[in-house]
């Protein structure tokens, strides 16, 4: 019997891998264990060697473990590339029609399994896209799962194409589920406590904009950010808001800065390239103070780089991005729960300071799914529009100054285009309180000091970082973002005393309170996916604490907790 379970199906683009994963999670979430679903797909139009891997346990864990126990493959390729990743004992399930195995193939012990997939799929008149249906049913039999567990999750997935549609495929599954005659992988019993949601950080990003309070969204699409259009698009009729897509990233963030100056909560998602045209966009923002929420998947750099895989390297180009000095926020969440709430603080947040926060993501959170309580995207969701004017608040004189001096953080009261008496200028050019085009010396340092004062009120709003383990800690690890999971399941695996300072809040950075974490710690590692250890940088640069020992990983994979016991 076992408490947690590994499981990799691979094959060719095209034959339903994904889809495959996303179910199998869905069928176990449903019986109260904790799922999660990670994939890995080259960046080619069509083709390619897919794989997604779910780890199923009946306890929670925060990341993937790195020793695969089951490998379903749908082609002969899935074994040859993974068949090193084996745990001893590890069950093999393939079709003898592409290639017969021994033992002696593989470099530690394995159960081979072999299943006629194609020769079911034959027999229950299914295509040949249809062995993957036979391999679930494969693995929850192995599992030691009812076939309800199952079928009642091929029955949502296919119930829009009708009941003939689903049985069909229902059947298919159960020719896989009875060639399994014994449960060798046999999964520990769990208590169900509550419904549970599988998804990724996409998607409740989408749900914690809508939220929110969202109504307008323009994003172009791109890896890996995709779901969260997919979300929008499906969704919008009933959320009630406009997902637009744009020609490219520059009209993107110039349509969502114009409906943000005409009083709706609006977003951008893109990853680094697309990013790097929204630049001098963001700066326009930034002049004419505009809320904006801008979710930054990120992915391997530079340029094109590698598309579909992940990485942490925009940290510091999100921090510095646009020409001038100007205040934005930036918060990296580390998982589903997190990418749900830090989205609806990020709207908050946007029009309390009026300025654009970042949602620093990447490939990793963006396309894995994870289960979470559903309870965590319930409940009442506090909207706070900060100096947004009503018109009957407006002087009747025509005095409104939008870019008002005299507040003593640097936020000013906002109208809306339309409002009697709210009339002002929002363009590109330095201005006086009015708004209108300025290059008076006085008045450039006033409003500049005004944009910058935003900086020392958005303090009272900081998130302090997240402090995980032993006081007395002998390690001291230090993360951002996706890496907090993998470091402490690692944590778990140590034989000494250790500690974890996770940053969801990046900027403006907490330096007070880094200064009172870090400084008494003996052994400071520094656990980043990028190869210059971007947060270890700032905090040298806010601090003054250097992290000699650092753990930087930048071949696109994520760090599996085993590799980073390993390194110390």
């Amino acid at each position: 019997m076992m408490d947690s379970v590994t499981w990799k199906i691979g094959g060719e683009a095209g034959f339903g891998i994904m889809s495959s994963g996303i179910m199998l999670s869905r069928a176990f979430a449903r019986m109260g264990y904790h799922t999660f679903a990670t994939n890995e797909y080259p960046s080619l139009i069509r083709g390619g060697h897919n794989v997604i891997t779910v780890r199923i346990a009946k306890d929670k864990f925060e990341s993937m473990n790195r020793d695969i126990h089951v490998l379903v493959a749908l082609n002969k390729q899935t074994i040859e590339v993974h068949k090193n990743e084996l745990n001893e004992g590890a069950v093999v399930v393939f079709d003898p029609k592409d290639g017969e195995y021994k033992p002696e193939d593989f470099p530690k012990p394995v159960k081979l399994l072999p299943i006629p997939l194609r020769d079911l799929v034959a027999k229950g008149m299914g295509d040949p896209i249809m062995r993957n249906t036979v391999a679930l049913g494969v693995t929850v039999a192995l599992l030691g799962a009812p076939f309800e567990a199952l079928s009642s999750v091929i029955s949502d997935q296919f119930k829009k194409k009708g009941e003939e549609v689903v049985k069909h495929n229902v059947d298919i599954a159960k020719l896989g589920y009875d060639q399994v005659k014994e449960d060798s992988m046999f999964l520990a019993k769990t208590a169900k406590k509550e419904d549970q949601l599988v998804i990724n950080a996409s998607e409740a990003i989408g749900v914690g904009a809508a939220r929110a309070g969202l109504k307008f969204a323009a994003i172009y699409p791109m890896t890996p950010i995709n779901s969260l259009i997919t979300f929008l698009a499906d969704h919008a009729k009933s959320l009630n808001l406009v997902y637009k897509q744009p020609e490219d990233e520059i009209a993107g963030i110039n349509m969502a800065i114009g409906a943000s100056v005409g009083g709706v909560r609006s977003m951008v998602a893109t990853s680094g390239g697309g990013f790097a045209l929204m630049v001098e966009g963001l700066a326009w923002g930034g002049m004419i103070e505009a809320p904006l929420v801008i979710d930054l998947g990120m992915r391997v750099g530079p340029s094109t780089g590698m598309p579909t895989y992940t990485e942490q390297g925009e940290l510091q180009f999100v921090i510095h991005a646009g020409h001038g000095e100007f205040p934005r926020i930036v918060l990296a969440p580390a998982d589903v729960e997190e990418a749900y709430q830090l989205t609806v603080d990020a709207f908050n947040l946007a029009d309390r300071y009026q300025v654009p926060v970042f949602l620093l993501t990447d490939k990793y959170l963006n396309e894995s799914t994870w289960c979470a309580p559903k309870s965590v995207f319930a409940g009442d969701v506090v909207i706070d529009r900060g100096k947004l004017v009503k018109e009957q608040d407006l002087p009747a004189d025509g005095s409104f100054k939008r870019y008002d001096l005299s507040g003593p953080d640097g936020v000013s009261p906002r109208s809306v285009p339309g409002m009697k008496n709210g009339f002002h200028y929002a363009n590109s050019y330095e201005h006086d309180e009015v708004g209108h085009t300025t290059e008076a010396a006085d008045k450039r340092i006033a409003m500049a000091a005004k944009r910058l004062k935003k900086f020392e009120a958005i303090k009272k709003d900081m998130m302090v970082p997240q402090v995980y383990g032993d006081a007395e800690a002998e390690i001291t690890f230090i993360t951002w973002g996706s890496t907090r999971g993998p470091v402490l399941d690692a944590m778990k695996l140590l034989n000494k005393k250790s500690r974890l300072i996770h940053y969801s809040w990046i900027y403006p950075f907490p330096a007070e309170e880094t200064m009172k974490l870090l400084s008494p710690a003996t052994r400071l590692i520094d656990v980043e996916q990028n190869a210059t250890g971007q947060l270890a940088a700032l905090i040298r640069e806010h601090t003054g604490i250097l992290i000699k020992e650092k753990i930087l990983k930048y071949d696109g994979r994520p760090f599996f907790p085993e590799e980073i016991v390993e390194k110390l």
